[in-house]
């Protein structure tokens, strides 16, 4: 459909909670999506380990030397992201009692809480310029966005619905911030039509509603002139693109078996993903004229693959020897090494 401008910021009138098969399957997406959204391009790894008893941020080259612990608490640290410029590292921490986000720069130090990150749920996207922050927050009792300027200390609340809000990322240029609604199958929101894929600017003023179907996860594309994302609209999990103004919408995986978990290439011509077409998650490759390739053939999971800044290799988690360890690759598929090899989970991987 053609965007359509809501003028009544902050009112839509969802009171629909989604299936519980929706939900399940949002919580899995969201859960294996967040690290993917930022790309600093610094050219060392993050990602969380269990390795000295309890989940931590660990640094390290992109062959896996040089490890370093940058968090070191007895609380849970999760899901890394680096900053757009390579100079500060994002991630979620329990220290507090909940979920909240912190900061660091890149060598673990200065470590400081966002403002108005309080109970943050999972999701966090860093905006193109560094500075801010957009996240997902139940802090006023509904799931809501957030965005908070870390310069100013600032936090604006972008959205103001009972429906379950799933955040996607920012444009290139940093001036809309893209997100999912979902309502229950078979009733329509009180304002004709909340669920699907919206986008708002990140001070709170415009927002368009994009699609009107079960889409969740949107990512704009590097160049800011495409949108992919998450449907349930024809049974299984698809992944879709369409134009940023909501026109010419493809389903890119078409196949029985959800396909999910996916990262736009930094040259925007290909998307990596995690598909059980073939009963078990593997790592495939498709451009958007629909040509699809498959990566990885094995019978263990992968998970979370990622593109290096470049666009010359993938990183991503493989259970292959009992827990999950992280892997790099070149984006055919071939020269497949291992980063880390540990007896407990390494996952999350950003760089």
């Amino acid at each position: 459909m053609t965007g359509v401008a809501n003028q009544s910021h902050g009112v839509r009138k969802a009171r629909h909670l989604p299936t519980a098969s929706a939900l399940a399957t949002l919580a899995a997406t969201v859960f294996l999506l967040v690290a993917c959204t930022s790309g600093g391009g610094s050219g060392r790894l993050v990602f969380t380990s269990m390795r000295d008893g309890n989940p931590e941020v660990y640094s390290s080259q992109a062959d896996g030397e040089d490890p370093q612990r940058l968090t070191n608490t007895q609380s849970i640290e999760s899901r890394p992201a680096w900053s757009p410029n390579g100079q500060r590292i994002a991630f979620l921490s329990d220290r507090n009692g909940q979920d909240d986000l912190w900061i660091m720069d890149a060598e673990g130090e200065s470590e400081e809480r966002a403002v108005g990150s309080d109970g943050v749920r999972s999701a966090f996207s860093w905006a193109p310029d560094s500075k801010r922050i957009a996240y997902v927050s139940d802090q006023d009792g509904n799931v809501d966005i957030y965005v908070v300027d870390l310069a100013k200390n600032q936090m604006t609340q972008l959205t103001n619905s009972p429906a379950i809000e799933d955040l996607g990322g920012w444009s290139p240029q940093g001036e809309w911030v893209v997100y999912g609604v979902l309502v229950e199958e078979g009733q329509e929101a009180e304002d004709g039509g909340a669920q699907g894929i919206h986008k708002e600017n990140p001070l709170g003023v415009d927002e368009i509603q994009l699609t009107e179907k079960p889409d969740y996860s949107p990512q704009w594309s590097p160049k800011g002139d495409k949108i992919a994302f998450q449907s349930m609209r024809d049974g299984d999990v698809e992944i879709y693109v369409m134009d940023e103004d909501g026109q010419n919408e493809t389903n890119l995986t078409k196949k029985p078996g959800d396909d999910r978990d996916f990262d736009w290439s930094p040259d925007g011509k290909r998307i990596v993903f995690i598909s059980e077409r073939d009963g078990n998650p593997e790592i495939y490759v498709v451009t958007l004229d629909g040509r699809l390739q498959r990566l990885t053939h094995n019978t263990v999971e992968e998970r979370s693959p990622r593109w290096a800044a470049n666009g010359n290799r993938i990183v991503f988690a493989s259970s292959a020897d009992g827990d999950f360890d992280l892997y790099t690759m070149k984006r055919d598929g071939s020269d497949q090494k291992r980063v880390t090899a540990t007896d407990v989970d390494d996952l999350g991987a950003d760089w």
